[in-house]
């Protein structure tokens, strides 16, 4: 009886190791999509890099801006742009992030820029 349970209790232990090991190392972050290659994309993430969902980002060329929020994967895409001389604001952070004041600068092909939110 005692290797019935010693069989089993090792059987359930190999199977939750080969349920963690299917998870992935990333755990508990969000995983971003690989950019399509034709838009510029603004990546929101906190200290974790974890996204955040509900920032206000503007995309702004010489000429106009344009204004979008980060999905639940903290991304803002911006597209029908030509490649070329953009700069990035973040407008609003939602609750529990402090504000964040910088210009950043798009690349000046189709990419993306990563900014990274302090918590409040």
């Amino acid at each position: 009886m005692s290797r019935i349970i010693k069989g089993t209790a090792l059987l359930l232990a190999v199977i939750m190791v080969a349920m963690l090991a299917a998870c992935g190392s990333n755990a508990g972050s969000s995983e971003i999509p690989k950019n399509p290659g034709n838009v510029y994309r603004v990546i929101v993430q906190d200290e974790s890099e974890t996204g955040v969902k509900g920032a206000r980002i503007q995309f702004c060329s010489d000429i106009t801006c344009n204004m979008a929020e980060t999905d639940e994967n903290g991304i803002a895409t911006f597209e029908g742009f030509d490649e070329g001389s953009y700069t990035i604001h973040v407008l609003t952070v939602p609750e529990g992030f402090e504000k964040d004041t910088a210009e950043y600068e798009a690349p000046d092909t189709y990419g993306d820029v990563t900014i990274t939110l302090k918590a409040a």
